[in-house]
């Protein structure tokens, strides 16, 4: 079992005139906090517009200012969204990531999950993943060829060039998707590549998925894969607090996962999952649940270390071999995210690790 940090930098109102810059700086401290205590990656998520919601715009920005601060940890796109940039810039930032962090770069890819985004950069909904698949497509290909021959499609007539710079992981980072539904994960299989879910729901419901998952990956073959290689790994993420106190550590994950699965006043709450019907579909995840339910239902990481612990437990055994931790949710402040942290390095992650888990 590998371990990721997921930061998307939630800041639900009052503000103060250094509310934006204090968030930025405290989540460089606990990208080194992180590789410090044992975790193997930190995923960055990409949002625009979300006001309160998320406010890292720029990942690969927010990315690169944490390779300067950190040595050995993997760097994550968790993920770009492809149909709010050229293909030529997402090649040229994984690559710049990937040559600054010496070769740690995680190439995370998706459509986006709401035209309130996609069509500010002129991308519908309907076409959001039509577009993002010709994308991916020719970004791969601007990886693989040292001079790209060019690509003529639907969305894009992009001329013969050589695409600076390099990135150092031949022919291409790794390459992941987010899978908010479960029915993602087999598509995502098939195509090779290593999948972010969600904990939305027991890990019984979603042992299914996980399961053919692992089964379609193997099955796969090259004719299959979207990238040059297979990235099978098959991980999901929590909003989580581990604290000293089980029941103060349980009350902070689960206000968190209210407050993120939008049980919150946040104006553009009602566009967050894409239209008023998702988010009364993601709502219903908290609202039919208490508190505790919400953890003992697995869904929400939160408690002291062996409550914490017995949640990954539950994920690991229907077959997921990273967790991915989200802290910094709703009213989450940063003195909790950084000793959540050290509990999390100091006595979780040492009853997953093993002799393998060491990139």
């Amino acid at each position: 079992m590998k371990f990721g940090y997921m930061m998307q930098l939630q800041l639900p109102r009052p503000w103060t005139e250094t509310t934006e810059q204090e968030a930025y700086t405290n989540a460089i401290e606990q990208a080194a906090k992180a590789e410090e205590v044992g975790f193997n990656r930190i995923w960055l998520t990409e949002q625009h517009f979300y006001v309160e919601i998320g406010h890292i715009a720029s990942p690969e920005m927010l990315l690169a200012a944490i390779s300067q601060r950190t040595k050995t940890i993997r760097l994550g796109f968790g993920v770009i969204v492809l149909p709010c940039h050229h293909p030529f810039h997402v090649a040229e930032r994984v690559g710049t990531l990937d040559l600054l962090s010496n070769g740690r770069a995680e190439f995370g890819v998706g459509r986006g999950t709401a035209g309130y985004i996609t069509e500010a950069f002129g991308v519908s909904g309907e076409e959001a993943r039509e577009y993002a698949d010709e994308s991916l497509r020719a970004v791969l290909s601007m990886f693989e060829h040292e001079r790209f021959p060019g690509h003529k499609g639907k969305y894009f007539n992009l001329p013969e060039r050589q695409v600076v710079p390099r990135p150092i992981q031949k022919p291409h980072p790794p390459l992941w998707t987010a899978a908010s539904n479960l029915n993602t994960w087999t598509h995502a299989a098939r195509q090779g590549l290593g999948v972010i879910g969600v904990t939305r729901v027991p890990p019984e419901e979603a042992k299914p998925a996980v399961q053919e998952y692992w089964e379609t990956i193997k099955a796969s073959g090259p004719d299959d894969w979207v990238g040059k290689y297979a990235n099978p790994s098959a991980g999901a993420f929590a909003i989580t607090c581990c604290h000293d106190d089980d029941a103060i550590g349980r009350d902070i994950a689960t206000a968190g996962a209210r407050w993120y699965y939008g049980q919150n006043d946040a104006e553009l709450n009602r566009l967050r999952f894409g239209s008023a019907a998702g988010i009364k579909g993601v709502l219903a995840t908290v609202k039919s649940r208490t508190d505790t339910e919400l953890v003992d239902d697995g869904m929400v990481v939160g408690g002291n270390a062996d409550t914490c612990s017995r949640v990954v437990e539950r994920w690991a055994e229907i077959g997921l071999d990273q967790m991915v931790f989200m802290m910094q949710a709703g009213h989450t402040n940063h003195d909790q995210v950084m000793r959540s942290l050290e509990l999390i390095g100091e006595k979780v992650i040492p009853r997953f690790r093993n002799a393998s888990d060491n990139s």
